[in-house]
């Protein structure tokens, strides 16, 4: 148990001493990574626009069958 709260307390006062240094580091490192992530999103997303685009058409194209039907059929004989 000493081990692991003397671990913790070095390990914070290292991030206290080290944190913006560290945090460089970690930003210069991951640029790559976030750039193509950000691609990555910005492409699915594009995926999405286009699929939910097709499916708007298709429902208001069978709405608007619908519809036709609706109004073209003559109403029923008593």
């Amino acid at each position: 148990m000493f081990r692991f709260v003397f671990g913790a307390l070095v390990g914070g006062l290292a991030v206290w001493y080290w944190g913006e240094e560290i945090r460089e580091y970690a930003e210069s490192r991951t640029v790559g990574v976030r750039k193509s992530a950000a691609k990555m999103i910005r492409s699915v997303g594009k995926k999405a626009e286009d699929a939910l685009d097709r499916t708007k058409e298709q429902v208001s194209a069978a709405s608007q069958s619908g519809q036709d039907m609706i109004h073209s059929t003559p109403p029923p004989r008593h």
